[in-house]
């Protein structure tokens, strides 16, 4: 009986330990639990889902901070914070017409580029196929920009502050460590005084954008 005793707690102990190094074995390095990165994006057209401005470029160039939720073997969710100290608006100036547009009674006269910066702190990221060195991601986001001078349109009425929400995707590739990575994707971003005022021009366009990271 005590022999019987013996086995069946080496039995258990034996058990143990390899379903210990089982889970070990199929658990490969993924994202650890902090990210910091870089990226830039550049949209050249606009687009009118929710905006009704035309023809404008932004150029961006931001800071990112992430954190892991949580992270299985097929998805993983993190939440992610950007700081963007530049963000070039290329727009058009205006000046009074008798025709009538999208704007109002104001037709085009020129461009200038209004310089601006801000913070999006609300933002998700999900990536897919998480076994593998090329993943693919969305993510979504909100925050705000201030700027020089108005945007997306500079005339009585405009704001320097304005509130920006993205949501798009793309694909990311991790090193051989999974300490760094290179993400190259697409976003739709809208940029909005969210009726602030009784004149919300609101700017629509689609940017593409690159970036690296390193986790720790």
């Amino acid at each position: 009986m005590c022999h019987a005793r013996h086995y069946l707690f080496a039995l258990l102990v034996f058990c143990a330990l390899t379903f210990c190094a089982s889970a070990r074995a199929q658990t490969p390095p993924y994202l650890p639990g902090n990210e910091f990165g870089v990226w830039g994006a550049v949209s050249l057209n606009t687009v009118h889902l929710f905006g009704i401005t035309s023809d404008e470029q932004i150029y961006t160039a931001g800071f990112r901070y992430g954190r892991t939720l949580y992270d299985k073997p097929f998805t993983s969710l993190e939440y992610m914070i950007d700081i963007v100290p530049v963000q070039l608006v290329r727009q058009f100036t205006f000046v009074p017409c008798n025709t009538p547009s999208r704007l109002g009674f104001i037709c085009p006269s020129g461009h200038e580029t209004v310089w601006g910066g801000g913070i999006s702190p609300i933002g998700l990221k999900m990536n897919f196929r998480r076994q593998r060195k090329l993943q693919p991601f969305i993510g979504a986001n909100g925050g705000f920009i201030v700027s020089t001078r108005p945007v997306p349109v500079d005339i009585p009425g405009g704001t320097q502050y304005n509130y920006t929400f993205d949501a798009g995707g793309g694909l990311e590739l991790f090193s051989d460590s999974r300490r760094s990575s290179w993400k190259f994707g697409y976003r739709f971003q809208h940029i909005s005084n969210a009726y602030r005022h009784n004149f919300n021009p609101g700017l629509d366009n689609n940017q593409f954008y690159i970036g690296y990271s390193f986790f720790k």
